[in-house]
């Protein structure tokens, strides 16, 4: 009984929005920098150049086999995915291990926070929303971002489709998906351009889903086949969006977005208890404003602001809550305003400042609220130097942090300097990339480490973290000109990085209580490598293939006495990979994909019974586009988990085994 509620408890915290580590933590593992990405839009995977960025462009995605936003980051260099399962299941990302509160996940740009538990779902975006996916790791080679970017070990940033200019005063799409496990999926969009400059987007999008996927439950010698229940999954979005041109040198944008989802949570499967009554609402609104200024032909102004309201209700019925019930409610709400002043003094040398302010606050109904705020302003002094061979930036980073709290007494507050530098060397340009980076940042507790119940702890220190990075990549794209040429384009990039995390923040069980903690000592190492390859077969077809390898050895060395000294962090495979496969002809496309994961540990102790397999998952797809006089369709089939295997990203948490998808789009 006390295991069960122990995973039930932990699972209570990571998908409500009152997580505290998650029952099974998200690991430290190897934060580092990563390398730019060139865009081309021809290659299907993005692949390292000269500075700490990549670029996954979706234009392209119909090459790769991707169930959601969260596949698409898959396959980024040094991204990991923590999947809950089922369409509803959570899904975060952790850069190079470091875990999911490390990463800032953007959308245009402006932050989608959590204040609560410090991480965001994937699963609440849509690949349908989004024309390309940015991944930026230790220190970028763009200095007029928001300060918030260089707050962060590593920044996803979601970036929506952009209006369409054209001869034409509109641009419409609609698309509907199906799938296995009753998965339904409507998507439009509407975008009008109101005169030369300036246009309206309006788009929605909605998803339901029974979840109710067979697996394989595995006891001892025995195994069963049996169905996920309680995985009913229901969720949509509108966005309404807005680019105006106020003056010459003046554009502005603006969005309004809303969001709600509604699922049933089934828990994780243990000794054949797999009854759940839990349910998990979700709303979630924001709007928001940015404006960008060019004063002359040096100087550049952006400013911006965001409101962002959250609510989620958290229902359970179990005998061990009086009334046999539990009904939680969170609200959260932020004001966030940014302003970023770039100037380029010379035609190589240029330098910036940004300062982010962010008002957090948090209620809830439950008993022991404190009803803490967070005031934070962040403050970011940059420099960049660029010429034909060598680019190199440095950022000095301000941090401050005032925490309130109505009842009891509040945290201290802290202020921190964090230095970075990046340095990028192109020897034989364009064919050769070296880089190197290194940064230094921490990381706040978010409120639920502080605050919740009994369990957080309101003195906590931040984690401390140093990234490391050197790399190397070699870039081949033929002349376009010479029609001859079978090989189009070819790429090989490689990263070895090397992190320190003090301080770590993790929940830990002491005795029948959870309690939040700070670990000592976490040393992270790893190898990323990515190569791909397009190659024209004829002159009607053409041959993609990617590969990803990652090599990750992150251990705790916090006390040479302890039973995990040098042990593994948990839910971090030494290693793991994926590839693809896409040949595009006249008659119909193909694409094949593999991800392989391998044994990694479920808790800190690196024994047997904590053990989870390796497994590899297989894809294949099939897709058409037709063109018509008036509109473009496109057809497309999938097959997820090709060889019906069963496996798990968290343990417990089975996912499902083979399934199918079929959608068809049409573009006026």
């Amino acid at each position: 009984m006390h295991f069960d509620f122990s995973v039930k408890f932990l699972m209570s915290l990571m998908l409500a929005p009152v997580s505290v580590y998650g029952g099974q933590p998200d690991s430290v593992s190897s934060h580092t920098n990563i390398p730019e990405v060139v865009v081309t839009g021809e290659n299907h995977a993005p692949v390292p150049t000269t500075n700490t960025s990549q670029t996954l462009s979706l234009k392209k995605s119909d090459r790769l086999v991707l169930q959601g936003v969260s596949d698409a980051v898959r396959r980024m260099s040094g991204a990991e995915i923590k999947d809950y399962g089922g369409i509803g299941g959570l899904k975060t990302v952790s850069v190079r291990g470091l875990g999911s509160k490390h990463t800032l996940v953007c959308y245009d740009g402006m932050p989608v926070t959590d204040c609560q538990n410090g991480q965001v779902d994937l699963g609440r975006f849509s690949l349908d929303q989004l024309d390309e996916i940015q991944l930026y790791i230790g220190e970028d080679c763009d200095i007029d971002v928001a300060a918030s970017y260089f707050a962060s070990t590593s920044v996803l940033n979601l970036m929506s489709s952009a209006p369409i200019y054209s001869d034409k005063n509109y641009n419409a799409v609609a698309k509907i998906t199906g799938g296995s496990f009753g998965f339904v999926n409507p998507y439009v969009s509407f975008d009008h351009k109101l005169g030369d400059h300036n246009s309206i987007k309006a788009s929605a999008n909605f998803s339901r889903a029974d979840g109710n996927y067979p697996y394989t439950l595995t006891n001892g010698t025995l195994k069963t086949e049996e169905r996920r229940e309680h995985s009913e999954s229901v969720c949509g979005h509108g966005e309404l969006s807005g680019r105006f041109l106020l003056s010459p040198k003046t554009h502005l944008r603006a969005k309004i977005h809303y969001y709600v989802s509604d699922r049933e949570l089934p828990g994780g499967v243990i000794f054949y208890n797999t009854e759940s009554n839990e349910t998990l609402k979700d709303k979630n609104a924001f709007a928001e404003v940015v404006s960008r200024t060019d004063w002359g032909s040096r100087t550049v102004m952006k400013i911006g602001g965001k409101f962002n309201w959250n609510a989620s209700y958290y229902h359970d019925e179990a005998m061990m809550y009086p009334g046999g019930k539990l009904d939680n409610r969170y609200f959260q709400r932020e004001w966030y305003g940014k302003a970023v002043v770039r100037h380029n003094f010379t035609e190589h040398f240029s330098m910036a400042n940004a300062t982010d302010y962010i008002l957090n606050s948090f209620n809830s109904n439950i008993h022991g609220c404190v009803f803490p705020q967070r005031h934070t302003l962040l403050d970011a002094l940059s420099g960049k130097f660029k010429n034909e061979k060598v680019t190199a930036t440095a950022t000095l980073l301000g941090s401050f942090f005032f925490n309130q709290v109505e009842i009891g007494e509040a945290p201290d507050n802290y202020q921190h300097l964090s230095p970075s530098i990046a340095v990028s060397y192109k020897p034989f340009a364009p064919s050769i990339y070296f880089r190197a980076s290194y940064k230094n940042i921490f990381r706040m507790p978010n409120f639920n480490e502080l605050y919740f119940n009994s369990f957080g702890v309101r003195t906590l220190e931040p984690e401390k973290t140093e990234q490391y990075n050197v790399g190397a990549t070699y870039l081949y794209e033929s002349d376009k000109s010479l029609e001859s040429s079978r090989l189009k384009s070819f790429a090989i990039s490689a990263d070895y990085y090397f992190n320190k995390v003090d301080d770590k923040i993790v929940a830990m069980p002491k005795m029948f209580i959870w309690s939040i903690v700070n670990m000592g000592y976490v040393e992270i190492k790893g190898i990323d490598f990515v190569t791909n390859l397009e190659v024209a077969t004829s002159k009607r077809t053409s041959l993609f293939l990617t590969a990803k390898y990652a090599y990750q050895y992150a251990v705790d060395l916090t006390d040479p006495k302890s039973d995990i000294y040098t042990h593994q962090i948990p839910y971090t495979p030494k290693h793991s990979g994926n590839g693809s496969v896409a040949f595009e002809n006249p008659i119909v496309n193909v694409s094949y994909n593999v991800n392989v994961v391998g044994k990694r540990y479920c808790l800190p102790q690196n024994i047997k019974p904590n053990m989870m397999e390796a497994y590899a998952e297989h894809g294949v797809a099939l897709y058409k586009i037709l063109d018509f006089k008036r509109f473009d369709m496109k057809i497309r089939g999938d097959v997820v988990n090709l060889t019906d295997k069963q496996y798990e990203v968290v343990r417990f948490y089975p996912m499902p085994k083979r399934s199918y998808k079929a959608s068809v789009e049409f573009k006026f």
